[in-house]
């Protein structure tokens, strides 16, 4: 091609000088050759430019391209020394799981038999308290009737030394009492006897024969005086036989022992009287 691009030019000085021996007609045909040469040559050169850019462009992606594969190469090294660690470190992880688990198995044994004394040491300690409950109670029982035993004997003691002084203050009180509970109460003593009359519509509800709130305060009180004193016993006079079941049981529930516990009926009779006496 080079060849032919310097033989053009002669050509051209050859036809400009021997213009006798050629026509104008073959220089315009020469002319038009040569036209067309230098057409063809600059599109050549278009097309040389053209594969010199895409050269360029591939000399470019070559480069990228080597640069791409260094960095996967660096990658794929990177990775196969990750794998390597990893696989060194699965081993240590697999070895520290193992003793971990026989950690926790020893761990779980251990707290099993923990778990074992601990309801063992329960169930004794319930026992204990249990016994002690029971042992409490016994001890609050004792003390209460050595209690009450101290009671009675400090009030035998009394009655042993003065039995009328003693038996006077209670039938005081009684009276006391029984005026507090409600004033249609009368109470009259007579020597060493005390007469109490009760209106029994105070004593006795119309429904069922049965005591009264009131009627049960009174019985209680009286009851509870005769009780305390062995030497006196309770006369119950009422108006029916009905009424006179009612008093003399509420009566004897009160301690009153049944030989010191008498009743009696008086009929059509409105109030019923209660009379303390000595033997």
């Amino acid at each position: 091609m080079r060849r032919f691009l310097f033989a053009v030019p002669a050509v051209v000085l050859l036809l400009s000088g021997s213009g006798c021996i050629v026509t104008r007609s073959a220089y315009e045909v020469k002319s038009k050759e040569t036209d067309s040469l230098r057409n063809a040559l600059a599109s050549l050169n278009r097309e040389k430019a053209k594969l010199a850019e895409e050269n360029s462009e591939l000399s470019k992606r070559v480069a990228a391209g080597k640069e791409a594969e260094a960095a996967l190469a660096g990658q794929v090294k990177e990775r196969d020394e990750s794998l390597k660690r990893l696989g060194e470190n699965r081993v240590g992880r697999e070895r520290l799981i193992d003793e971990l688990l026989e950690g926790e198995k020893a761990t779980g044994r251990k707290v099993q038999e923990l778990t074992a004394r601990a309801e063992g040491c329960d169930r004794e300690l319930a026992e204990a308290r249990r016994a002690g409950a029971e042992k409490e109670r016994e001890i609050a029982e004792l003390e209460n009737r050595s209690a009450i035993l101290s009671g009675r004997i400090e009030r035998i003691r009394e009655e042993t030394r003065d039995p009328s002084l003693r038996m006077d203050e209670k039938l005081r009180r009684l009276s006391a009492g029984l005026a507090e509970v409600s004033p249609q109460i009368g109470v009259i003593p007579v020597g060493t006897s005390l007469r109490i009359v009760v209106p029994e519509k105070l004593l006795i509800g119309e429904r069922g024969g049965k005591l009264t709130k009131t009627g049960t305060e009174i019985v209680s009180r009286i009851s509870g005086a005769v009780a305390e004193m062995p030497a006196t016993s309770l006369l119950v006079v009422t108006g029916g036989k009905d009424s006179a079941e009612t008093v003399r049981a509420a009566a004897s529930g009160g301690g009153i022992p049944r030989e010191r516990l008498l009743s009696h009926v008086r009929e059509k009779e409105r109030a019923a009287e209660f009379l303390l006496f000595g033997h």
